[in-house]
């Protein structure tokens, strides 16, 4: 699905083509800083009653615009190595945003939710426009958590919630000291385009078990994109990041239960919501 420059041997986020369609930027291998809006409509207040409806200084009617006007200002990069991927966009944020607008009784102004591999943060957004707090993680990498920061800094008209960045490497031993605290106050964990890589796929699954045996009981939702290679060994088309970690959860999965769900929510912000699009749900198996 992604494009690779083999002058440079990065990847482009096919999301980022998608709306630079027209722009000369796809058409270079420079790697550069850009900033893109991602628009989203919110789910239309009920039609008010005439005595609702609010008149301005002449008389006249205030019309209502269409919600299509607010968007979410974002600092990514537009292509990168295999390595950095976090910092740019891709699809599968997008519809973890969606589902996050679309469960609004799930992502509510009580809750306390982590985002893993927040890469520039944009899905950790989504939930700070309605969330009591997020704590937004990703490697521990000066780059790409003040990226986060900048990003946070520049949607401050849109986020209600307080919001924490915090590094966190899977493959760490132990958990950091500080998120230890803040996991015993949360119970949602999100994760939006962190299966792409087999080492850190298994890195993240071990980073699951740890966090979602720490009480209070713990729900992840995790948004990835089916990617289709053909194999040469099977000579069939297959989605081996997507079956690996499906693997990875079926091999031992005492600690939790696994659900796909459906995806057919409505689509509030603009992007190709192709149906590789897939969310996991993984709730803990502890009963705390």
């Amino acid at each position: 699905m992604e494009t690779t420059s083999s002058i440079t041997n990065t990847l482009q986020s096919e999301l980022f083509l998608e709306m630079n369609e027209d722009h000369e930027s796809c058409d270079t291998h420079d790697i550069r800083s850009v900033r893109s809006t991602f628009k989203f409509k919110c789910k239309p207040p009920n039609k008010p009653c005439s005595e609702q409806l609010s008149v301005d200084e002449d008389g006249d009617v205030v019309v209502r615009r269409s919600p299509l006007t607010k968007g979410i200002i974002i600092e990514h990069i537009n292509r990168t190595s295999l390595n950095m991927v976090g910092m740019q966009v891709w699809r599968s944020a997008l519809l973890m945003g969606d589902f996050i607008m679309e469960n609004r009784d799930i992502f509510t102004n009580d809750q306390i939710v982590l985002e893993l591999g927040s890469g520039v943060g944009l899905t950790g957004i989504v939930a700070a426009m309605y969330c009591k707090e997020i704590i937004f993680t990703d490697i521990n990498n000066k780059e790409i958590l003040s990226l986060i920061e900048k990003n946070i800094n520049l949607n401050q008209d849109l986020i209600v919630s307080r919001t924490t960045v915090l590094p966190m490497n899977f493959n760490e031993p132990e958990l950091p000291d500080a998120l230890y605290e803040k996991l015993k106050d949360l119970q949602i964990l999100i994760a939006a385009d962190v299966i792409y890589d087999n080492d850190i796929t298994k890195q993240f699954v071990n980073t699951l078990k740890k966090i979602m045996a720490i009480p209070p009981r713990k729900t992840a939702y995790i948004g990835m994109e089916k990617r289709y290679v053909f194999s040469s060994v099977d000579l069939e088309v297959c989605a081996p990041c997507y079956e690996y970690f499906n693997d990875l959860l079926s091999e031992n999965n005492n600690w939790c239960q696994v659900q796909l769900l459906d995806c057919n929510f409505p689509q509030y912000f603009q992007y190709l919501k192709a149906k590789e699009l897939v969310i996991f749900k993984l709730t803990a198996n502890n009963s705390i």
